[in-house]
């Protein structure tokens, strides 16, 4: 290939990148990932053709309750937020604009997780004396033996 194909096949290719990556920057057709802080917690989600991905949201938390419980609700006053002040920005471009509508989307359509995680309660004396009962016949029920049917009988008071 002589050089000036050469030179034009390189400036074909570059032209034809550059106008996919407009086409996929402007229609979001790729999974996107994001991480923003918001209130010092980093937030974590996926987007795609300018939709929120809902199951991506914080997931790098859920094993852990309460910290993916924090991260979602925190993530979704951060969707209302950046709803908020995108669409009271005038002179937005496409993507602005797509940006806006996304996150005005999700403030209305993601349920964060709520999880409250406190100390049991104690149980009463009668609930211990049951649970022993019942621990007792099952043990009987294995074991046959008089000194195991005689701490049944203690325990159930039969």
């Amino acid at each position: 290939m002589d050089p000036f194909s050469q030179l034009f096949a390189a400036y074909l290719h570059t032209v034809s990148n550059s106008i996919a990556e407009v086409y996929v920057d402007s229609m979001n057709t790729t999974v996107t990932s994001q991480s923003l802080v918001y209130n010092d917690t980093n937030i974590r989600f996926q987007h795609q053709l300018w939709k929120l991905k809902p199951n991506s949201v914080c997931s790098d938390l859920e094993q852990q309750a309460t910290q993916f419980s924090k991260c979602t609700q925190q993530a979704k006053t951060m969707f209302t937020e950046l709803c908020t002040q995108l669409s009271s920005m005038d002179n937005l471009n496409q993507r602005g604009r797509s940006l806006s509508n996304m996150y005005c989307n999700a403030s209305l359509n993601y349920k964060p997780m709520v999880a409250y995680i406190s100390e049991p309660k104690q149980k009463s004396e009668q609930e211990l004396k049951e649970r022993e009962c019942n621990l007792m016949i099952l043990k009987s029920m294995q074991d046959k033996s008089p000194e195991t049917l005689e701490q049944k009988e203690k325990a159930c008071g039969t």
